[in-house]
């Protein structure tokens, strides 16, 4: 069972301030035009825009890549399904496809809005998970991608009712159901490659297992250059895969709350109780911000002074606690898997530091919530979910990149 809050991001600021952005545009506005009317009418039309192009988006998400080289009637029909919508959008839209894609993030949510707060706000999706700040080319095509899903630039706070294990859980069932066995705790060593063909895997036990085709969700990296042997791979593919960029710049802290941080600047923007903290709750104050905290992994630190994305589940569903007491899960930018100096293993518990340093000073009760934390740090990431360079994405979503 989803759950999916009415708000999809809070962000508060350390000056009594803050607001919410809705899954309704018009709720947004209306709580926009407190800060800015030009704000106001700018999301209606930033709405609008994203909603058309997504429409076109979305298809193409949806179907397999072509064969550039050698496309088959089928591509062309797709290609030409394609041209039709994207000539539907009209000339502004389309022009604006064009335009956004490569775009830098920053420079697109400056054309609609004047609150700094709020450029980040949506900002920093075009940033998440990505080894890129918010001045960075192509920044803007997450926005974009995410629009093709639903409609909206800003992703929604969704989470599973029972936690992300129900999820597996319901996945497995589904599986069973239709004649699958699923088997834990039996780790794959190499894919079995036969006369050019992926034939089934060997386990680390020894143990082979043939099949008519494997499915890997194995980041490319692992599946092309550890899980296949580099001699039934292409030398140019091999190459190609090697080059691609996935070094990790995401850090996790998971915090077990003794009760609910008091994020006192909303208070003058809802009458629900703590439905504001439903959705996710933004950290990061402005554009420049956002970019001064990617500053530091360029150079091989931790950001003292971090982009955080969070979430309390349990707001949703108080099932994932005790009573009264909650779960919240922050998302870190920016951490690079690789440090000038030492590594992850001497530097994890600073790190959290900074984290929970930070959403004090937001929430003042914080530090005095917190029962126990847990921290995953980019090296762990790799090493206990199998994440090549502890990419949350699998890879760098840039245009050079993507499909």
């Amino acid at each position: 069972e989803w759950i999916t809050p009415a708000v999809r991001a809070f962000a508060p600021d350390q000056n009594g301030g803050g607001f919410c952005l809705y899954d309704d545009a018009e709720r947004t506005a209306t709580e926009l035009s407190k800060l800015s009317a030009k704000d106001a009418a700018g999301y209606r039309e930033f709405r609008r825009a994203f909603e058309r192009i997504g429409k076109v988006l979305g298809p193409i998400l949806r179907t397999t890549p072509p064969s550039i080289d050698r496309p088959t009637a089928g591509d062309a029909l797709t290609f030409l399904k394609v041209g039709k919508n994207f000539r539907g959008l009209g000339k502004r839209d389309a022009y604006r496809l064009l335009r956004w894609g490569p775009m830098a993030v920053a420079d697109l949510v400056s054309e609609f809005f004047e609150s700094d707060l709020l450029r980040a706000t949506i900002a920093a999706r075009g940033i998440y998970g990505s080894f890129a700040g918010p001045w960075s080319a192509g920044t803007a095509l997450p926005l974009l991608l995410q629009a093709a899903l639903d409609g909206q630039a800003l992703a929604p706070a969704q989470t599973v009712r029972g936690g992300l294990g129900a999820l597996s859980d319901a996945i497995a069932s589904a599986a069973k159901s239709f004649g699958a066995e699923v088997r834990t705790g039996a780790p794959v060593a190499s894919i079995l490659v036969r006369e050019n063909r992926a034939v089934g895997v060997v386990l680390e036990s020894g143990e082979e297992i043939l099949a008519k085709a494997v499915v890997s969700n194995a980041d490319p990296k692992r599946t092309f250059l550890h899980l296949v042997d580099p001699g039934d791979v292409d030398p140019d593919f091999a190459g190609k895969i090697s080059n691609y960029r996935m070094a990790g710049v995401t850090a996790k802290v998971n915090y077990a709350l003794s009760g609910l941080p008091a994020f006192d600047a909303h208070a003058h923007a809802s009458t629900e109780g703590n439905r504001h903290l439903a959705g996710r709750i933004h950290i990061g104050s402005g554009i420049d911000y956002l970019e001064k905290a990617f500053d530091a992994s360029k150079y091989g630190d931790f950001s003292p002074e971090p982009y955080l994305d969070c979430t309390i589940p349990t707001v949703s569903d108080p099932s994932l606690a005790p009573a009264g007491s909650h779960v919240m899960s922050v998302t870190m930018q920016f951490a690079p898997y690789k440090l000038k100096a030492g590594d992850w293993s001497t530097h994890a518990d600073a790190l959290g530091d900074v984290v929970s340093s930070l959403l004090s000073a937001y929430a003042p009760n914080f530090k005095d919530l917190v029962i126990s934390r847990q921290i995953l740090t980019p090296a762990d990431l790799e090493s206990s979910y199998g994440l090549t360079g502890g990419h949350v994405l699998h890879g760098e979503t840039t245009l050079d990149q993507f499909f």
